[in-house]
């Protein structure tokens, strides 16, 4: 339904009249739109148009692409909204006109415009206030939940951290959406295998001390870690906390019952380790005492063919002797004792007939 023109700033240099009504939102500077434009001279002549394209025009508010009367009327409409608009030359090509499209010289424009939609635009985040920041942790959560769904840990932890470097309120609330974001990091960095980053986040969770259900949460995490960190005691102490608080939490009795199994076997497995060391250390005692005993048999029956006192002994035994001329016993030369015992025979013969003639 159309209606009638009104001023859209104070001096009714932009006039507009709704030619169809649109819904929703309406855009801001900096946000990009999708319009579909037409302009005319006051003869009809048109000038300008987005309609012979293929597809709408993209058009930034505060960047005045085309005309400031353009950026005004934009900031005026919603989505699917029609309008025709009356742009004095002070807002539109103003006393030099556009030789490229064929505008003279402080010519008074019309357009129709039709916006098709637009992207909000976003603030940077130093120019958001903490409440804006809150607002769009939150917007990040979600994302980064979706992406959990879709088990692409990588991408939602990614997401979850970029949205933690949003959380600044320090309010009750604030905290909550911080925890919140931790213990959803506990979770990626352990579908991860990072345990250890996984505990981490658990540990900064507990730490903002929120709701009992927040807490309960850290504490089972916290002590999935450390099953997989082989930390078995802290994992009992974190269940058995957990338990306190929730007696009926099955996830939580069934990790602590699973915990003191692992313990009970880690304990048998230690005794029996040790058991055998102890049994090692009995069995070596035993194994060196005999080996004394045997050596110090063989030292005295010198019975060993390799005992290091063979060769003394060798040179202690007694050195050949035979009797002289006059039957004193003296030591046999070498010289007598290499002749062919034949001869000597022979010599001893001789010297007991001489003696016997003598006699």
């Amino acid at each position: 339904m159309e209606t009638e023109f009104t001023n859209l700033v104070e001096d009714a240099g932009v006039k507009k009249r709704i030619l169809q009504e649109g819904q929703g939102e309406m855009p801001i500077d900096g946000s990009r739109c999708k319009i579909l434009y037409k302009g005319t001279l006051e003869d009809g002549t048109v000038f300008d148009s987005s309609l012979d394209k293929e597809s709408p025009y993209k058009y930034r508010i505060g960047k005045e692409e085309l005309i400031k009367g353009l950026d005004i009327a934009l900031k005026s409409m919603k989505v699917g909204e029609k309008a025709e608009l009356k742009i004095t030359p002070s807002y539109g090509y103003g006393d030099e006109g556009d030789s490229f499209k064929n505008v003279p010289k402080n010519a008074n424009l019309t357009y129709e415009i039709e916006l098709i939609n637009f992207k909000q635009a976003k603030k940077k985040k130093w120019e958001m206030t903490p409440e804006e920041k809150h607002q769009e942790a939150i917007n990040k959560r979600t994302k980064g939940t979706a992406a959990f769904k879709q088990q692409n840990f990588k991408e939602a932890e990614k997401i979850y951290k970029n949205a933690l470097s949003y959380c600044t309120l320090t309010t009750d609330e604030g905290n909550e959406l911080k925890a919140s974001l931790q213990l959803n990091l506990s979770i990626c960095c352990y579908q991860l295998e990072e345990y250890k980053d996984s505990l981490d986040y658990a540990k900064k969770a507990l730490e903002l001390k929120t709701n009992q259900q927040q807490k309960l949460k850290a504490l089972y995490r916290k002590a999935l870690a450390n099953i997989k960190l082989a930390e078995l005691e802290e994992a009992l102490a974190d269940l058995r906390e957990a338990f306190k608080m929730d007696s009926t939490n099955s996830a939580v009795i069934e990790e602590l019952s699973r915990v003191k199994q692992l313990l009970k076997e880690a304990r048998m497995k230690e005794k029996e380790i040790y058991s055998k060391l102890f049994q090692q250390k009995l069995y070596d005692e035993s194994e060196i005492e005999p080996k004394k005993i045997e050596i110090k048999e063989a030292k005295s029956e010198g019975s060993s063919c390799c005992d290091p006192n063979e060769k003394i002994e060798e040179e202690t035994q007694p050195k050949p002797t035979v009797e002289n001329k006059d039957g004193q016993i003296q030591e046999e030369k070498p010289e007598e004792r290499d002749q062919p015992k034949g001869e000597n025979q022979e010599s001893n013969n001789k010297i007991v007939e001489e003696s016997a003639t003598s006699a």
